[in-house]
């Protein structure tokens, strides 16, 4: 009765398009903890240190410290362990797969009429980023239901009710429309306590290709330059379900005007269709589902200082990334009642699922490095980077489209503060590594708090007589980040991130 009163208004709703937003911007923002084994093991700190293959994705400088040429191969096995904390529930799941690290080669020539200086040419292509993750959330709701949100929603919107949200509610018969009450009702009780279970799957990778020349004069001062080609792709799975496991909600009837009920918060007229044919709550599942992938592009330049046999000091700067993205996407609801188990309702918007292309602009980065050799014993490298969050952007075709989320991105964050810190020690023919990432959180936080990064490293080589060596490498990075579940609801969760990285790389120099 009342779905066919709503329905001619229903017919020019739901015309919200998908909507890209700031945390997609600052996604693509964050580096994480990729290249040679070496690298990794020294926790990315080489900045001034110099002298190996991922440095053309940092400081490009390091790459003239090179005096023979180089191919190296890198990869290895990410696992993940994430933990989910809601109600003071906790949930784990794991995660593994194969990662691809790093692909160098590199080589050079000494310049003409001046043998204390050379040129280096190199090709690299490195991951920056691996969103390999699975988080668990579960715990029985606490008058917290996806439906007691859509309903906040759609009471506080009119009759406008959003196809990727709300609408989906309605169009699965989980919200009804009372006309009498002028308002939306619900046949699930949102007063009932149901299991609810949010499950978190992300995949996808940034491979950097980077074209780079290297400059080294006399020894004493390094160039370089990098031309960078990132290619993204990231997929996304957010599934939210309910389920009333302990039947706390059940509507029996006699007939189509006489009922109990076992309900808190009765749904309108339950004498009236389509009540009688469902009966009471099952179970629902709620999908958001997008994936993204593209190209970009980025420019890096650096230098590096010899002040002495023992002290070097650097800078870098890169250009902001702007990527040129599609995304693929589409919402679902799936609902079951009690009366049509076997028919569950299913709708999906869009139909055959929608595609926008749009920009992202990241923010640039800048460092300042130093790093200490000890003779031919020990290295240690130190860098500082800012990452100026604020500065991320959307982009479209037309500029209304993301006014509202660049607004946001510039009030909600604040410039990043990371720091990298490694120590190599040579034990011929071993050397050991240990190193220490800080990724500094972006809305200001550093070292510790949510948000913020924490990888600890530590890794092994080993160099033959035939110039062939092999590295490998310990990765353990952690964080802790707030999650919130809906928009009118105080449903706070917590998750632990906990990734680990075991690679390899084999290389030979020339």
């Amino acid at each position: 009765m009342y779905r066919i009163i709503i329905l001619s208004g229903l017919l020019i709703l739901g015309l919200q398009s998908y909507s890209q937003n700031d945390v997609d911007a600052i996604r693509y923002s964050r580096y994480g903890v990729n290249g040679t084994s070496r690298f990794m093991g020294l926790g990315g700190a080489f900045g001034a240190l110099g002298a190996d293959l991922s440095c053309a994705a940092y400081n490009p400088a390091g790459l003239a410290l090179y005096r023979k040429g180089e191919i190296t191969f890198s990869g290895g096995l990410r696992t993940t362990n994430n933990e989910g904390i809601i109600n003071s529930k906790s949930s784990n799941v794991s995660n593994a797969g194969f990662v691809f690290n790093n692909f160098g080669i590199l080589g050079g020539w000494e310049a003409k009429n001046d043998k204390e200086s050379r040129n280096i040419i190199s090709f690299t292509n490195s991951q920056t980023q691996n969103f390999l993750s699975k988080t668990r959330m579960s715990s029985y709701t606490n008058n917290s239901s996806i439906v007691k949100d859509m309903l906040n929603i759609a009471n506080t919107s009119g009759t406008t009710l959003n196809s990727f949200y709300e609408d989906l509610g309605y169009q699965t018969y989980l919200m009804d429309y009372d006309t009498i009450n002028k308002k939306y009702t619900s046949l699930v009780d949102t007063k009932r306590s149901v299991k609810q279970t949010r499950d978190i799957v992300t995949s996808g990778k940034v491979n950097e290709l980077n074209f780079s020349y290297a400059y080294a004069y006399k020894d004493e001062f390094y160039f370089g330059v990098s031309l960078g080609l990132p290619r993204l792709e990231y997929t996304s799975t957010t599934t939210h379900s309910e389920a009333d496991d302990k039947d706390s909600m059940r509507i029996n009837y006699t007939n189509s005007n006489t009922y109990t009920s076992t309900y808190l918060e009765e749904p309108s007229n339950l004498h009236y269709n389509p009540y009688y044919q469902l009966r009471g709550f099952n179970s629902l599942t709620y999908t958001e589902y997008f994936k993204t992938k593209g190209s970009g592009v980025n420019l890096k330049i650096g230098g590096i200082a010899r002040l002495n046999d023992n002290v070097r000091l650097g800078l870098y700067y890169h250009t902001p990334t702007i990527y040129t993205l599609k995304d693929e996407y589409y919402n679902s609801m799936t609902a079951v009642f009690d009366g049509d188990i076997a028919n569950p309702k299913n709708w999906k918007d869009p139909k055959e699922g929608g595609y926008f292309n749009y920009k992202i602009i990241t923010p640039s980065r800048i460092s300042a490095n130093a790093a200490i050799i000890v003779g031919k014993l020990a290295a240690i490298g130190i860098d500082y980077e800012i990452v100026n969050y604020k500065n991320a952007s959307l982009s479209s075709g037309e500029i209304a489209d993301f006014a509202g989320v660049n607004s946001v991105i510039k009030n909600k964050y604040t410039p990043g503060h990371n720091v990298r810190i490694g120590t190599e020690f040579n034990i011929k023919p071993v050397m050991l590594r240990v190193g220490y990432n800080m990724q500094g959180s972006p809305f200001g936080d550093v070292f510790t708090g949510s948000f913020v990064r924490n990888s600890f490293s530590v890794g092994a080589g080993f160099r033959t007589r035939n110039n062939l060596y092999f590295d490998f490498v310990w990765v353990k990075t952690v964080s802790n980040e707030d999650y919130y579940f809906f928009n009118t609801l105080p449903q706070k969760a917590t998750i632990k991130y906990n990734a680990t990285n075991v690679s390899a790389t084999v290389g030979i120099k020339f």
